[in-house]
């Protein structure tokens, strides 16, 4: 029988020398699960960015929520009258009428160039009324010497901003003629039909505002009018070939027979008012439509 060979191989070859392992181990991973990893820390880092952001503004977002609620009840409430508020009384309405005298409203003829500003307590009438008063009567006088005027507008103070006084009325009148020469502008007559006496009026020159006048003031001689003193004032320019008159007239009832008044107002005082609206004037150049031919008679 022969003999069992032995195995030659050392007793230290069937056990692994511990020195020899490898101190890393190699562990292979999906690549689908690597991203998977990424996505949901990626979902991760937003849900917490978006935490801190609400963190932050929400309490100033809360308190701009607060003051607009605030702010729309305040607006909310304008021109609501409370219960327990009581009416205005008139002092109230006499300084709204203060702040309406001091914004003026304006006064504009594109046609003839001329703009003047007059407190909005005063009453404007223009058009086919312009001549008028608020009586509805012709408010003053023409002084020019040659017809074909045109009234444009008269500005009147309301008798209730003078309640209690002698007051009667006060009124500017502007009126253009384009069939006058510069020369024959600045003469000034009272026509018979407007109760004058045909003759030419004593002028002067006045400067008010801008504007270099030629003026004649009068004593108007009205006797259906009783208990009423009336005076009448004219300023004359000669501008766009054409005579541009501002008549003022005002009445007032005489001193020893207003006992009923608690104050006097004098003329003089009433012109200075319309003498405010004058200053305002302004005559730009435009071009005034030709005035036709009058006719020669035949000799």
């Amino acid at each position: 029988m022969a003999p069992q060979s032995k195995s030659t191989a050392s007793p230290n070859a069937a056990k692994p020398n511990s020195n020899d392992a490898p101190i890393f181990h190699t562990v292979d991973r999906d690549s689908g699960d690597i991203s998977r990893r990424a996505r949901i820390i990626t979902v991760w880092l937003g849900l917490f960015t978006c935490a801190i952001l609400v963190s932050q503004f929400g309490r100033p977002s809360r308190a701009r929520e607060a003051e607009f609620l605030r702010t729309s009840a305040k607006i909310d409430a304008l021109g609501k009258v409370p219960a327990s508020q009581p009416v205005p009384d008139k002092s109230l309405t006499a300084r709204s009428e203060e702040a309406k005298e001091i914004t003026p409203a304006i006064y504009i003829s594109k046609k003839f160039g001329v703009t003047w500003q007059y407190p909005r307590t005063y009453v404007l009438r223009k058009g086919a009324n312009g001549n008028l008063n608020l009586a509805g009567h012709p408010a003053a006088a023409s002084a020019f010497i040659d017809a074909g005027a045109t009234a444009l507008a008269t500005v009147n103070i309301p008798a209730r901003l003078y309640a209690g006084t002698n007051f009667k009325s006060a009124s500017l009148t502007i009126r253009v003629n384009p069939y006058v020469s510069e020369y024959s502008c600045s003469q000034l007559r009272i026509s018979d039909a407007d109760g004058g006496d045909g003759q030419d009026l004593p002028v002067s020159e006045d400067t008010i505002g801008a504007i270099e006048f030629t003026h004649a003031a009068v004593d108007v001689d009205d006797t259906t009018a009783a208990q009423r003193i009336t005076k009448e004032q004219f300023f004359h320019v000669y501008e766009n070939d054409a005579c541009y008159e501002f008549a003022e007239s005002v009445s007032v009832a005489p001193a020893n027979s207003a006992a009923h008044a608690t104050t006097i107002v004098s003329p003089n005082d009433l012109f200075d008012r319309l003498n405010e609206i004058l200053t305002s004037v302004t005559i730009v150049p435009v071009r005034i439509p030709a005035s036709p031919a009058v006719p020669v008679p035949s000799a």
